[in-house]
């Protein structure tokens, strides 16, 4: 058998404290974005992918989202952490690009959101400007087993909508999904 001293157990509790801390954080954070994040309702456009091996799992599409359509500085590179401000659009759960900066600024119209997003890719439009594809990490959700081909089908006939929690440093989460007017799949806090 193997004898540690004093010291190396204080070793061995500090390093599991630490571990713990962490993963305390990491709970908490998303525990409180959940819980306390600014809740907007996003109307869902169809995306084809599909992936058999993740489980069941809808992919959503948001017209803020979909085709490169992100204006960006003109420095903004690959990888680069934006932040997207989303003013409310035309119809319920429709948000449109207001702006997008490489810093986190907070909006000065009230209705207006910020999102953290990370740049897949930038395209340069002559004597516009660039615009960029950006992820939010909001792009799939995954749900009870047995229901992602009937929510898919909802995608698809434009019926569902996501309710996304907004912290206020820009980050994002999905916190439900809305068909025809219903919550039926709610993220839980743990």
């Amino acid at each position: 058998m193997i004898r540690m001293s004093p010291k190396s157990w204080i070793a061995v509790a500090l390093v599991a404290l630490i571990q713990t801390a962490v993963l305390v954080h990491i709970i908490y954070g998303r525990i409180s974005l959940l819980r306390d994040g600014r809740e907007i309702v996003a109307e869902v456009i169809p995306v084809d992918p599909r992936d058999i091996f993740r489980g069941d799992y809808v992919i959503l599409g948001y017209g803020f989202s979909q085709g490169g359509n992100v204006p960006v500085p003109n420095e903004t590179r690959q990888g680069d952490t934006v932040y997207v401000t989303l003013m409310p659009g035309e119809g319920e759960g429709r948000w449109e690009v207001a702006s997008s900066a490489l810093s986190l600024a907070t909006p000065a119209n009230p209705e207006h959101v910020v999102l953290k997003g990370i740049v897949n890719s930038v395209y340069n439009r002559p004597g516009q400007g660039p615009i960029a594809s950006v992820r939010y990490g909001i792009e799939s959700y995954f749900v009870p087993e047995g229901t992602g081909r009937e929510l898919e089908k909802k995608v698809l006939e434009k019926k569902i909508s996501a309710v996304l929690a907004v912290g206020t440093s820009g980050e994002v989460a999905i916190k439900a999904l809305v068909v025809d007017g219903e919550r039926v799949v709610e993220e839980p806090l743990l």
